[in-house]
């Protein structure tokens, strides 16, 4: 529950990753796979009150629909491909739940690190606010979007500006979302179509518990971390 009224997380995946093919549903060190522990992650949240996990893929639709959080039918093939848009499939799950009140919470099954402690205080953080909406984010140090580079009719130009060439301490911090968590009131969703309206709350994460799987260098990070004991996942009895 959140500010009175229902939080429902919306857990979104798709089949045919291309990254790292068939990861939703990997064993994550000899485990559960991301799929299993973003499911087990919100159904052990005493914030959260409904879960449904939304996709196009029949044996991720068995996984959900056996812990009981699947949406009622496989998700529709314009809302598979690479172009659908994550706002566009919740505003599916919205009218196909008949979901119109509270606030929704966005989990990717690719952060694998978040906690139910992040969770709490983000929602304790939105609570003490006035924003309509908060999003999880991590420091971000190399490369400093200051110094990306682009390239122009075959010369090297600056990204952004005029470019930089001095030190990163010298300019503001940058952050990044992170994926562990999008937070908006449902209010606030419909009417701005995107989960980062203006005046977005941040929340922000260490990079322990900010690490997002998109590639298979990813994967192999994740792994040697967790075999190292310098990540540590939680357990969810």
């Amino acid at each position: 529950m959140l500010r009175g009224g229902p939080l429902t997380a919306i857990i979104p995946v798709r089949g045919g990753s291309k990254g790292v093919p068939g990861k939703n549903i990997r064993p994550v060190a000899g485990g559960d796979s991301l799929l299993e522990r973003a499911i087990r992650f919100a159904l052990a949240s005493p914030r959260i009150d409904r879960t449904i996990v939304t996709t196009d893929d029949p044996d991720m639709q068995a996984i959900a629909t056996r812990r009981g959080v699947a949406a009622p039918t496989l998700r529709p093939a314009h809302l598979a491909d690479d172009t659908a848009t994550t706002a566009a499939v919740v505003e599916h799950v919205l009218a196909e739940n008949g979901i119109s009140d509270g606030h929704l919470l966005i989990l990717q099954a690719t952060s694998p690190f978040r906690r139910l402690a992040d969770l709490d205080a983000m929602c304790a953080a939105l609570e003490a606010s006035d924003a309509e909406a908060s999003v999880s984010l991590v420091a971000h140090d190399e490369p400093r979007p200051e110094k990306l580079k682009r390239i122009e009719d075959g010369r090297v130009v600056a990204y952004m500006g005029e470019g930089f060439e001095g030190p990163r301490q010298s300019l503001p911090q940058p952050y990044r979302p992170n994926g562990a968590f999008y937070l908006i009131s449902i209010e606030a969703f419909r009417r701005e179509k995107r989960f980062l309206p203006q005046a977005t709350l941040p929340f922000v994460m260490p990079e322990e518990r900010s690490h997002n799987i998109d590639s298979k260098t990813d994967w192999a990070v994740m792994e040697a971390m967790i075999a190292s004991g310098a990540w540590n996942l939680e357990r969810y009895d």
